[in-house]
């Protein structure tokens, strides 16, 4: 059941296994690995940890320790224990692979994510997901430019994130038989979503208001990637005529699935930050499909693509080879923003310290050479600066003096603190998006490296 990915089947079996043979340390460690995959994060962990107690050897649940550790949040006790499987095995890949994710997405260092990484460029087992890691570090600060780093997308989605013939040729098969005139006249139109981020995220604040008119008319069918839930995930069920729950699905099964919904137009919420969605996607399963809001950041490389959703601000025409999509540009603005009922009110007297309301992997190294040439402090704001990896980067280039953070708790908190300031600094290569809009829904002037808006 393991093997066919049957998790919960799988559970059950070895959680009955355990009560036989307490004693077996692989037992543990196979059910940590199916608690993991069910999203128990929590039981993952005491199972992996109950598995090395018997067996300090087995560094397989050293490893689904440290995952079940960034599951519930606990990034430091994640990557050390990363780490002491490293000082074992120096170059055992998925540890280095692990370390250089936390590198990136919460301690903001995609230089040593970079790092990490490239021992395993060439490694027959993990130079797939090197070279990955390495493209998504480049999306944030790098030395290539724009046009070099789209190539290098469109070359690695060509190579590894298309099914092989013989997977397309048994999906063609799968297709549903076209729909007869009398059918299409009576039936709704089916639009689906994808995203592992259906919950208070860019993909609800930008779309949902989008997503509220389309409801009017169509069938809306989810294909949730992710295991977050909040208030905001309960507005998407809320109209949502179809919610599958397809995390730990591969790329075979989840074509499969969106296949068989027999889909009209789908609308990928995710790119980049769900790869195993885009090789899914790579055989168009949808009639039409269109990228959106959620890991837009770059191409996806695909060219199946029937449009990017962008505006003449973010994707104008003139960098249609940065895209395999079709660039259709929204006039105005590619997004509309909707505030949570939490949005403070504008304070009447703000704070002339530039604010810098941004995930500390977006301040780049050109970013901060530019922030060294404007005098005065700056206030840096989120929660990912608890991290003393992340306060250094940004202290040693700028001195310990010249420089306040705010670890908001909470996404209220945070808007709360960006509303105090007059000026909102905006990182680059990777700008901001959904930041931005907050910030001019609160009065707050979004200064960019060539003006303020």
């Amino acid at each position: 059941a393991m093997n066919a990915a049957q998790w919960k089947e799988a559970h059950d079996g070895f959680l009955q296994a355990a009560h036989w043979l307490p004693q077996a340390a692989q037992v543990h460690h196979n059910l940590a690995l199916c608690q993991l995959a069910l999203g128990q994060s929590q039981a993952a962990q005491q199972s992996a940890e109950r598995a090395l107690a018997l067996n300090p050897q087995l560094w397989q649940s050293r490893l689904v320790q440290g995952n079940a550790f960034k599951a519930l949040k606990q990034a430091e006790a994640a990557d050390a224990a990363y780490a002491l499987v490293l000082q074992t095995q120096p170059d055992n890949g998925e540890a280095l692979l692990a370390r250089a994710d936390l590198a990136i997405n919460v301690f903001g260092l995609p230089l040593q994510a970079m790092a990490l990484a490239l021992p395993l460029l060439r490694d027959k087992f993990h130079a797939v997901d090197a070279q990955l890691t390495t493209l998504m570090a480049n999306v944030y600060d790098r030395d290539v430019s724009a046009t070099v780093l789209s190539q290098a997308v469109m070359k690695f989605s060509k190579q590894n994130l298309r099914m092989n013939a013989r997977t397309n040729e048994k999906l063609n098969r799968l297709k549903l038989a076209p729909r007869t005139e009398s059918e299409q006249k009576s039936k709704r139109p089916r639009v689906a979503l994808i995203s592992p981020l259906f919950c208070a995220s860019p993909v609800y604040f930008l779309t949902i208001f989008g997503w509220r008119h389309v409801a009017k008319g169509c069938d809306i069918v989810v294909f949730n990637r992710g295991h977050k839930t909040d208030w905001a995930t309960e507005i998407f069920k809320g109209l949502a005529s179809e919610w599958h729950n397809v995390q730990e699905m591969d790329a075979v099964r989840l074509a499969q699935a969106m296949h068989a919904a027999d889909i009209d137009v789908l609308y990928d919420l995710g790119g980049w930050m769900d790869p195993v969605g885009l090789k899914a996607l790579s055989v168009k399963p949808a009639k039409q499909m269109f990228k959106w809001v959620g890991g837009q950041s770059v191409t996806t490389g695909l060219d199946n693509f029937d449009g990017w959703i962008g505006d003449e601000h973010q994707s104008p025409l003139h960098l249609q080879h940065l895209y395999t999509e079709p660039l259709v540009n929204i006039p105005g603005s590619y997004a509309t923003y909707t505030p949570p009922d939490y949005l403070p009110p504008t304070p009447k007297r703000k704070s002339d310290v530039p604010v810098v309301f941004s995930n500390p992997a977006k301040v780049s190294r050109a970013f901060l050479a530019e922030l060294q040439a404007m005098p005065g402090k700056k206030c840096f704001v989120h929660r990912q600066f608890q991290y003393p990896q992340a306060r250094a980067r940004v202290e040693e280039a700028l001195g310990v003096s010249n420089v306040e953070f705010v670890l908001p708790n909470s996404h209220k908190e945070a808007l709360e603190v960006l509303g105090q300031h007059q000026v909102m600094l905006d990182t680059f290569p990777y700008s901001s998006g959904l930041t931005a809009r907050e910030a001019q829904a609160m009065g707050v002037r979004v200064q960019d490296r060539k003006s303020v808006v």
